[in-house]
Parts: C-alpha cells; structure tokens; sequence
C-alpha cells in the first residue's frame, strides 16, 4: 500500500496563493502606473475631518456637522452628519482610487445618503459613483486637484494642512483639516 500525502484545503489554498503571486508579480510590476512624487500623495493621503459644511447659504460647523474624509492604499470613505433646525443629512460612502503621473481618479462603489426634515423621517438614496480623474498642479504652497469640466475643485493648503472642496465658479462646498 502506497502513502501519497494528502492535500488539505489549507495546503491546497496556499498552493493556489503561491501560483498566483509567482505568475502575476513580474506582470504587476511591468503595468504598474508612473505616479505623482511621494510628496503629492503625501499631500493628499490621510485622515482628514470635516471643519466647514456650507449648505442652503450657510456655513456649519462642529457641533452642527461632523465628517471624516479618508484616503489610504488606494481606498477612499466619506462620512458626513448634520442635524439641525433646516433638516438632517447623513452620508456615507466608499470606494477606490489610483494615481497617474499627473492625475488622481477615485469614485464611490456604494454611497447611502439620508436626507429629510429629521432624523426620523428621511428619504434614502443608494447609489455608485463613477470614477472621475483630476487633474494635478501646484500654486505656491497649494496643492491643485481640479477636473477637466472645472465641476470639481480640490484646493490643498499644504502649509496649514486643511483642503477646500469648491464646486462651480470656486463656491465651497466643504473645508477639512488633516487629523493624521
């Protein structure tokens, strides 16, 4: 009688695994994307909270709102809550991005917003969106991420460590600043 040794599903997973990474890595490393300098990404990548939420003509602030905006290997999340006198809104939403040598494209995957008079009656809208891509530049001590159609503005202020989110004709939408 012959003894063949048996493969487990644990050996079988890691052989699979094994076979995977030695056939991919080589591929990986030659499709790999050029990137933005470590110090661009260093700008943009982190933890950051939610400071200013302007809406319907006003500007809010902690404790009216809260917020994080998160960005690290290659994952993005957005919470954002406020309640107050003119209604409630909550949002949450994840997604990915990536870099090129000059652009940063990230979308949302699934993003779930509560909107309504209050906390106890909402409408809620699930919803995916798309990837879009921004272009980089720099403006002095600014850090620029702005998309072609000019819809979408990131303004990063490397110095004091905050960004401005500004939508059309540089209205702002939202400020944060960096907690990580």
């Amino acid at each position: 009688m012959t003894h063949r040794p048996r493969l487990t599903t644990l050996g079988m997973a890691a052989a699979v695994v094994g076979m995977l990474i030695a056939t991919t890595q080589p591929q990986a490393a030659q499709t790999q994307a050029p990137q933005p300098p470590a110090e661009v990404r260093a700008v943009v990548e982190g933890t950051w909270t939610l400071i200013e939420w302007h809406v319907d003509g006003r500007v809010l602030r902690p404790p009216e709102m809260d917020g994080r905006w998160m960005v690290h290997d290659g994952l993005v999340m957005a919470t954002r809550h406020r309640d107050g006198a003119d209604g409630y809104e909550s949002t949450a939403g994840y997604g990915t991005y990536r870099w090129g040598p000059t652009t940063w494209t990230y979308g949302y995957e699934r993003s779930e917003d509560r909107r309504g008079p209050s906390s106890d009656d909402v409408t809620l809208r699930v919803s995916d969106i798309p990837m879009r891509t921004f272009e980089i530049t720099r403006e002095g001590d600014h850090l620029i991420l702005e998309d072609a159609a000019q819809t979408l503005r990131w303004d990063y202020d490397m110095p004091a460590r905050t960004f401005t989110l500004m939508g059309r004709n540089q209205q702002i939408i939202r400020k944060y600043r960096r907690v990580d």
